[in-house]
């Protein structure tokens, strides 16, 4: 590939088939087929080592991680490279979960560069099973929800997290371990549960997992409560007849509905799990996860305690705000360096909006008309859209979207200025 000019070029991303995915949703979106009915977790959109995307260049599919490495500043732009080392510093997804992920929490930048140097030292392959640390990157991440999102998010405040436990004459004993400070007390008593011996986990939680299916067989629980994802994680999550320690992170973490179009954002330290429900997820360019409970996955509790926030707090539902500069447009506010992700919609109308962008771009439409006729066009060049097909824009291009109604874009990029 000798050459590589300014434009829009159509991106091939990649499935995770994690145990814990959907084998619908991704495929309906992107249309393509799943026959042998595998759970299609992850869409990836980006250059991440461990599964970069591909680029449509002359009839050819190139690694994007090729192109951007033989061409950096025609894909990135001086700003982006300069910041970034050279590399895409956003990776884009569609995640759908059919079953609770683990909880699990995400390293800092110093944390993350520490603990790749660490594993590399004493000789841990960097596809081992029990690795902790896969990259020297953080993992921000914000996820808007395209169906009805359940997530765990953060520590509930402290009186809640008091009166749950009340609750439980099982783990009532944790009570003991609260202080007039609450980030202390949560430190103090998360660390006791995850400290104890299984053997005495399982039987605390055996029995109220029996009570909990009495009362759902009398008057079945909703997907607002906590004790609706407690019976539904034991059923998938507790292995080899113990109960896993990490349903109690039901009754200690905040339980987030979110409906579509609204999101949250998770920084480094904040501990949380994804329950069900498919979404938009933009995140650092990281694959960095430490774990503590609700999977087959490496669990290194440890590990995780050192990294978690235990400030207790309540949940930041996000919205969509439109652009001062475009009303069509509209912005969910993170605090992230690496990304920011727009939508885009044509509502009831038809709807033209043009754009430029200060460094790259993957635009993904969730949402198209099957007969409609949806083209971005810019100096040099015009391509059509399809739901479900990505494009990445490059660096400093101009461009015009053209959509008719029912149109929805997601957009990722590296935001100008925080």
């Amino acid at each position: 590939m000798k050459q590589f000019f300014p434009g829009a070029y159509p991106l091939r991303g990649h499935v995770q088939h994690y145990d814990w995915g959907d084998p619908y949703s991704i495929p309906a979106l992107t249309g393509k087929p799943n026959r042998d009915k595998r759970p299609w977790a992850e869409f990836w959109m980006g250059a991440h080592s461990d599964l970069p995307s591909d680029v449509l260049v002359d009839g050819q599919w190139i690694s994007l991680a090729e192109v951007i490495a033989n061409f950096p500043l025609t894909v990135l732009g001086e700003r982006v490279r300069a910041s970034f080392k050279g590399a895409l510093p956003f990776l884009f997804k569609i995640l759908a979960a059919a079953q609770p992920l683990s909880i699990q929490v995400h390293p800092t930048k110093s944390a993350a560069e520490e603990g790749f140097k660490k594993e590399n030292e004493i000789g841990v392959a960097l596809d081992a099973r029990h690795r902790n640390y896969k990259d020297v990157n953080h993992k921000p991440e914000i996820i808007a929800a395209l169906t009805p999102f359940y997530g765990l998010r953060g520590f509930r405040p402290i009186n809640e997290i008091r009166d749950q436990l009340s609750a439980l004459p099982e783990f009532s004993f944790l009570l003991n371990e609260f202080e007039k400070d609450a980030s202390h007390s949560i430190r103090k008593l998360y660390g006791k549960l995850m400290s104890m011996d299984a053997g005495d986990v399982h039987e605390r939680l055996a029995v109220v997992i029996q009570r909990l299916k009495e009362r759902h067989f009398r008057q079945p629980f909703s997907r607002e409560s906590a004790e609706y994802w407690v019976l539904q994680s034991n059923n998938c999550c507790s292995e080899h007849g113990l109960h896993d320690r990490g349903l109690m992170s039901f009754f200690l973490l905040n339980l987030v509905s979110l409906l579509p179009g609204q999101a949250m954002y998770l920084p480094a330290g904040v501990l949380h799990a994804y329950l069900e429900g498919v979404g938009v997820e933009l995140m650092a360019n990281s694959n960095n996860v430490l774990r503590g409970g609700l999977t087959s996955k490496h669990v290194d509790v440890d590990e995780l305690m050192q990294h978690v926030s235990f400030n207790p707090e309540k949940v930041d539902i996000l919205s969509a705000k439109p652009l001062r500069e475009s009303n069509t447009v509209q912005k969910y506010s993170s605090g992230a360096a690496e990304f920011e992700l727009n939508q885009i919609a044509s509502g009831s109308g038809q709807l033209e909006v043009t754009l430029s962008s200060n460094g790259p771009e993957i635009l993904f439409p969730t949402k198209m008309p099957a007969n409609g006729s949806c083209r971005m066009k810019w100096e040099g060049g015009e391509i059509a859209m399809k739901q479900g097909s990505p494009l990445l824009i490059c660096h400093d291009v101009r461009y015009t979207l053209e959509l008719d109604p029912d149109v929805r874009i997601f957009l990722a990029l590296v935001p100008s200025k925080k």
